[in-house]
């Protein structure tokens, strides 16, 4: 009997999710001043996932009040073996910004923070239950500020033995995993009109942004398309040097500090799926059946 025909790599493929978490914490700032946030993903797959192009969407409560974050995603994502790499352009989107003035007319935030990001990551399978990884992020004009932001990271994630789960029934067990992420971002002097709390301090001329170390660390478990995650997050910005990265509003009346970047419990429930991975959709009479 001839072997059997290997069917071939799918051209085009799709992957999304919905989702609500208790905060929009981006490496350890909160974007939605410490509420919930409703966020939404969708991505657009070519030759095998090969190369991508694809959006976010955030739910935020930023100083200049925009009505949400949008971010526009592309790349590439080689393989080799057990060794995988994603090299992508990142743009961030923050539509109808409003900039904040004080009373004597002199500005508090920028008027414009979209930026672009270049990113490149590295993952590694150690074994089939032990993923690790490296990333590198690099923004020539992070926030609108006209100063580089780059921040590098190491990603591990391991999934945990159904077994120790024995008490949960079988289809629930297995599930579970462990993940974790250390990092540094290097941010340099911004260069912007804002006054911050003291009216006295022209930004404009130079305004040195704290570089600081930020990680996180939590489990998640997932069920066909349905994933929980609750993790933890940590940095070590002062309230002060938090006021000074975020522009936090209510800084400019409490003496210059803001609670946006100390440490955080954040839970998350996401619906999820995708072309290869699609769940209970390739149940019969699910979506992707319906299709084809």
């Amino acid at each position: 009997m001839p072997a059997e025909a290997k069917a071939p790599d799918p051209i085009i493929g799709f992957s999304w999710y919905s989702q609500y978490a208790t905060d929009y914490n981006f490496r350890g700032v909160s974007q939605s001043n410490l509420q919930g946030s409703y966020q939404t993903f969708f991505e657009a797959q070519f030759f095998n996932n090969f190369a991508y192009a694809g959006f976010y969407t955030w739910q935020t409560r930023l100083p200049t009040r925009p009505d949400f974050e949008f971010d526009l995603v592309a790349g590439i994502r080689p393989t080799f073996d057990k060794l995988s790499f994603d090299l992508g352009v990142i743009y961030y989107f923050y539509p109808n910004e409003q900039r904040l003035f004080n009373a004597a007319g002199a500005p508090l935030t920028t008027a414009n923070t979209d930026f672009i990001e270049y990113a490149g990551k590295a993952l590694f399978q150690a074994t089939p239950e032990l993923a690790i990884g490296a990333n590198v992020f690099f923004a020539p004009n992070y926030l609108g500020q006209h100063t580089n932001g780059t921040y590098t990271s190491g990603t591990i994630a391991y999934t945990l033995p159904a077994s120790w789960f024995s008490f949960l029934p079988e289809a629930y067990a297995g599930g579970f995993s462990f993940s974790g992420e250390g990092g540094h971002y290097f941010l340099g002097a911004a260069k912007t009109s804002a006054t911050g709390f003291n009216a006295d301090i022209n930004r404009f001329a130079s305004f040195n942004l704290p570089s600081y170390n930020y990680g996180n660390v939590g489990v998640s478990w997932s069920y066909k398309n349905l994933l929980v995650d609750f993790r933890f997050h940590t940095t070590d910005l002062t309230p002060s040097q938090c006021f000074a990265l975020t522009g936090d509003f209510r800084g400019n009346i409490n003496g210059g500090t803001s609670r946006w970047c100390g440490d955080a419990f954040i839970g998350s429930i996401r619906w999820q799926a995708s072309t290869a991975n699609p769940g209970v959709y390739a149940e019969p009479g699910g979506l992707f059946n319906f299709f084809k």
